[in-house]
């Protein structure tokens, strides 16, 4: 199975609005007048719908791997009820093709407690309530406002702070795109 391009597609679109957003229109230049920030909330708001889609896409990626587990592996889960606890619980009961069930169960254990998912899921959750928080800086050049780095604020004690958005996001993508090679290795479709 392979991961489905629309995290890179939401990726893509993020990044582009963010930079149309903060370095065409100075959305976040404190200079504008409250008209001109009104006439170019658009732009901002596809930068947070896209961002926003992009981290609900690698979490249904995940929870498509554990849908697929359960069929896989039959642990009768109904599907409406598949989630991480359930597949925890089933897995350890297992018998149908048991040594290859534990690879893969330690794979996806591994992917649920590693830093980064553990930030997806935090931003996706907090995207259910508002707007991601966002911050720019803005060079002033005599051409016109450039944005010299964006990011998102840390959702976990020690994550590192300041990286630039589209560092940030490439990275989580690679990590769901080398956890669905891991996780569907030795599978034929």
């Amino acid at each position: 199975m392979k991961i489905p391009k629309s995290g890179n597609y939401y990726l893509d679109k993020s990044i582009s609005y963010h930079r149309q957003s903060a370095e065409k229109i100075g959305f976040f230049n404190n200079l504008l007048d409250d008209h001109t920030k009104t006439e170019r909330q658009g732009e901002v708001n596809l930068f947070h719908q896209h961002l926003r889609a992009f981290l609900w896409e690698l979490v249904a990626t995940f929870d498509t791997m554990l849908q697929w587990v359960n069929q896989r592996y039959d642990l009768g889960i109904p599907e409406k009820d598949v989630e991480w606890l359930k597949i925890q619980d089933k897995a350890k009961k297992a018998k149908k093709d048991r040594a290859e069930l534990d690879k893969k169960y330690l794979i996806l254990e591994s992917a649920w407690n590693s830093n980064w998912y553990f930030e997806v899921r935090g931003y996706r959750n907090f995207a259910h309530r508002t707007f991601l928080n966002v911050q720019a800086a803005i060079v002033k050049e005599p051409e016109g406002d450039r944005l010299q780095i964006a990011h998102l604020f840390p959702v976990r004690e020690g994550q590192r702070g300041f990286v630039p958005i589209q560092e940030q996001l490439s990275i989580y993508l690679e990590n769901m795109q080398q956890l669905g090679a891991a996780v569907f290795s030795n599978e034929l479709f």
